[in-house]
């Protein structure tokens, strides 16, 4: 459906996610991207632009030996060295966190590479200083914003590390994940869960192979449905949540939600069990969503997308514009 309330076409954005991650995808593999030798990898990046490494990172922790690590921040970790490829990773190119990564890579000999849609990091890549992506969303963003264009710097990252060497035989099992997204897309539940978290808060739970997804899914609902949002993942939180639901009385009012995959651990399998048993006689309300991408990649990709759609129903469903951000451009203004 289309809604009139969406000024800036955030629902068209998200509808096209999966050209997002084909299109800048493609466009990295046709970048002056080379493979370089290296012992770790430092993502740059704030925002959806780090979202996007979180997702990488997540899915790929148990079977790359290569460190990857995401660094939302000024500078660099003390740790990298000359043989560290630092990512700098920015849609609009002129993130001030990702630009002082630069100096700090410099100063250290790290490899660099750059990935933007133009803005100061697209001139480095511009004048040779660095190699690099230069991305366009073409129309698959219509409403410009990185809140919506999370599958641009998705599928850039992925053909930048495939370029460097980091990843390998991506196209196979992405192409098979985006086929199953549109699929599952044109029958999931997501409007109906917005129904039952509207007016709550939600906070979201899944297996610390989906950490990255839940943050980038976190961040989806808060920015485009300006829903305050918790994540949490599992096993870490049966040590941390689970008898911390006395005080505020508003956790009563909480809405919790599992994302459950066959693709889980066990335990981690009957930990959710044995929370959600818990949950029910503590009188919390909560629901479970089975992923249901056949693997680890589509079910990243459907995690993060599915609560992006939640944040956009959850504006629609109180009558609010999701495009708009006066108090993001109030905090840019200040900054500068």
């Amino acid at each position: 459906m289309t809604n009139t309330l969406d000024s800036l076409g955030i629902e068209k954005s998200l509808s096209l996610f999966s050209d997002q991650i084909k299109r800048t995808n493609g466009q990295a593999i046709e970048s002056n991207i080379e493979k370089i030798d290296f012992n770790s990898v430092v993502v740059s990046g704030m925002g959806g632009s780090s979202n996007a490494g979180k997702i990488i990172q997540s899915w790929q922790e148990e079977t790359n030996k290569i460190p990857l690590t995401i660094f939302n921040g000024y500078g660099l970790p003390a740790w990298v060295n000359e043989n560290t490829l630092v990512i700098l990773n920015s849609y609009s190119g002129n993130t001030e966190e990702t630009i002082s990564a630069n100096e700090v890579a410099k100063k250290n000999n790290c490899k660099v590479i750059g990935i933007a849609t133009g803005g100061k990091i697209g001139d480095l890549i511009k004048s040779g200083e660095i190699k690099g992506a230069i991305i366009s969303a073409g129309e698959t963003n219509p409403s410009g914003y990185p809140k919506s264009g999370l599958g641009l710097s998705l599928g850039a990252l992925l053909g930048s590390l495939e370029k460097v060497g980091y990843l390998s035989n991506v196209d196979t099992e992405l192409k098979s994940a985006l086929d199953e997204l549109e699929e599952t897309r044109k029958t999931w539940d997501v409007l109906d869960t917005a129904k039952w978290l509207e007016g709550n808060l939600p906070v979201y739970f899944g297996s610390r192979n989906f950490v990255g997804p839940l943050n980038a899914g976190r961040n989806a609902t808060c920015e485009i449905g300006r829903v305050f949002t918790q994540f949490y993942d599992f096993p870490e939180v049966n040590h941390v949540l689970i008898e911390a639901m006395k005080e505020p009385s508003t956790a009563l009012n909480n809405r919790y939600l599992f994302f459950e995959s066959n693709l889980d651990n066990e335990r981690i399998k009957l930990r959710f069990k044995i929370t959600k048993e818990l949950f029910s006689e503590m009188g919390l309300n909560f629901r479970a969503y089975t992923l249901k991408g056949s693997s680890s990649l589509g079910q990243s990709l459907e995690l993060a997308h599915y609560c992006a759609w939640i944040g956009l129903h959850l504006s629609f469903l109180r009558n609010d514009d999701p495009g708009p951000e006066p108090w993001i451009i109030k905090l840019k203004e200040a900054l500068s």
